[in-house]
């Protein structure tokens, strides 16, 4: 039997004497097809550059034969990788379903409260808003809209000098709107750190506000404002504004909640200082659940944008009334913004009772069209040319327009009171 290896399919015979020196050839020869078919997985990625030129006419059969075997056994190896990642991927989202559902379940049952939920969801998306570019965000006139709706009532009250409080701001988005309306101090609170430090790097990255911002980490609505405040000696209280944008109805999962929430503002406030916002529509709301049959366990409506989902049908079961004027829950989606996250039907009526025990007196109330179509004639001009052309339709007219219409247009209501003791 010889002691050398047999001769390597890409290798010639001169350099293979040259490397293992001259001796015998096994008895019987493997052919060509079989000694490709044994050495294609241990072929060197540079073999074809290490034939000499007088072999190369040589070898082409060879490696003809041996290279599609060799790209097929890697694709095939590929395509198991992606597929294996793909299924890791699904499961692990599934996983997350689940344990979001159960969260869900557990809220609605009144186990534990939405506060961690809310927590968990806000840290969340500023985590994959910082991955994202909003310019391509597929509600981007959406969000161009509800920026026009904030604009319009922040500069309707709110004047130069005022010191603001902003309930829930996030991550700071409405720091420009208030700098243009000229206030000396802004108070934000939010209960996502991970919002308000993203708030912090945008007001250091902006430099040209010439006010003075306070960011918070603090609960706005189950707590006492004193508690996150305290360290912050340089707030100036009480303040001529509270705000809160698209966030107060997570103060409505039970009337304790509620009831902090409006005696935190009251005692923020001065006389004849205002409370304003915006606030999923309670008529709206209303008006969609009366559609459905006492027989339907879970109401739901929406579109490609937004999707809301009640857990029970207590509403119908009521004769088509709310049980309750707290803890109505539902799931609230919307694309590329907020993913099934529990939020509370505010019923307009308590609450402006609950405003009018505190001293608040309702100045307006006005779902979203209604308060654009009144307020745009006066702003129209003001906006950047860039804001206008987000604010575009297709008809050349102002607003939005198909699933974005019902998802804020119709979906949403401002409200304000003014402090009259």
């Amino acid at each position: 039997m010889s002691l050398r290896p047999e001769k390597p399919v890409w290798m010639s015979q001169e350099q293979y004497d040259r490397q293992y020196g001259v001796g015998p050839e096994p008895e019987v020869k493997k052919t060509t097809s079989k000694i490709v078919e044994e050495e294609t997985v241990s072929l060197p990625a540079n073999a074809e550059n290490e034939a000499t030129p007088e072999d190369a006419q040589g070898d082409a059969h060879e490696e003809d034969q041996k290279k599609p075997q060799f790209k097929l056994a890697k694709r095939r190896h590929q395509r198991y990788d992606a597929d294996e990642r793909r299924k890791k991927y699904q499961l692990q989202k599934l996983r997350e379903e689940q344990i979001k559902r159960h969260e869900i379940e557990m809220t609605a049952s009144k186990v534990v409260n939405v506060d961690q939920i809310v927590r968990e969801h806000y840290n969340e998306r500023t985590f994959i808003a910082k991955r994202r570019k909003r310019h391509l965000s597929p509600i981007i006139k959406l969000r161009n809209f509800n920026n026009a709706i904030k604009y319009m009532l922040i500069d309707k009250y709110t004047n130069p000098g005022n010191v603001v409080l902003e309930l829930g701001c996030g991550k700071g988005g409405d720091l420009r709107k208030y700098g243009q309306a000229g206030v000396s101090q802004f108070i934000g609170i939010d209960i996502s750190n991970a919002s308000i430090v993203e708030a912090q790097k945008r007001f250091s990255s902006m430099g040209n506000l010439a006010f003075q911002v306070i960011l918070i980490t603090g609960d706005c609505f189950g707590e006492s404002l004193g508690v996150a405040v305290e360290p912050f000696p340089e707030c100036r209280f009480p303040c001529d504004v509270v705000s809160a944008q698209f966030s107060l109805h997570y103060a409505f999962e039970s009337e304790e909640k509620a009831r902090r929430t409006i005696l935190n503002v009251a005692k923020s406030l001065k006389v004849g200082g205002y409370f304003f916002g915006t606030i999923p529509d309670s008529e709206f709301i209303r008006y969609k659940l009366n559609k459905f049959s006492k027989d339907v366990e879970k109401p739901s409506w929406g579109n490609s944008i937004y999707k809301v989902t009640f857990e029970n049908n207590d509403y119908q079961q009521n004769d088509y009334e709310f049980p309750n004027s707290y803890g109505q829950m539902y799931t609230y989606w919307l694309e590329d913004a907020i993913d099934n996250v529990p939020e509370y039907v505010i019923p307009f009526e308590t609450l402006r009772s609950l405003a009018d025990e505190y001293g608040l007196e309702l100045e307006l109330q006005m779902p979203f069209n209604k308060f654009f179509v009144q307020e745009i004639p006066k702003w129209i001009e003001r906006f950047s040319p860039r804001m206008k052309e987000g604010l575009q339709r297709s008809d050349g007219k102002y607003g939005v327009e198909g699933d974005e219409k019902e998802a804020a247009s119709y979906f949403y209501t401002v409200f304000a009171f003014r402090k009259v003791r």
